[in-house]
């Protein structure tokens, strides 16, 4: 995981997609690629090729996205927002999932889009910033 915070991408989740080691490799970062690659072919004996490490975010094409089948995404986009904080219906029971299926940096994820919900995406990653937080990893 990358340390600059200086480039905020927020998925329909609120995840910042810029701090993903897949969309890092995607953007040139080869260590970061090698890495996920090995990974891929050791854990789960899948042998991937470099362009396979790619992901340009929710708000990429879908051809490029590293999670294309995301409920979350596919859901936002169906009904034409952009975050899932937008919706009458957050947080629903494809936000609760996700934030409760053991991943750690999706644990806090529905706290935090209530908070941007409530205050505003720009003042939100703002407050994160003043407190030097990965959205990541939140």
């Amino acid at each position: 995981m990358t340390e600059n915070l200086s480039e905020w991408v927020i998925s329909n989740c609120g995840l910042n997609c810029a701090q993903c080691d897949i969309y890092q490799a995607g953007r040139g970062n080869e260590k970061l690629r090698n890495e996920i690659l090995d990974w891929f072919k050791k854990e789960r004996n899948e042998p991937l090729k470099p362009e396979q490490i790619t992901c340009m975010g929710c708000r990429g094409p879908p051809d490029n996205h590293w999670s294309s089948d995301c409920k979350m995404l596919l859901c936002a986009k169906n009904k034409g927002l952009n975050y899932c904080f937008q919706c009458e219906d957050f947080p629903c029971t494809i936000v609760k999932k996700f934030a409760t299926d053991d991943v750690s940096h999706h644990k806090r994820t529905v706290e935090n889009a209530k908070e941007m919900r409530k205050i505003g995406l720009e003042a939100w990653i703002a407050q994160q910033k003043r407190k030097g937080q990965c959205l990541f990893c939140p």
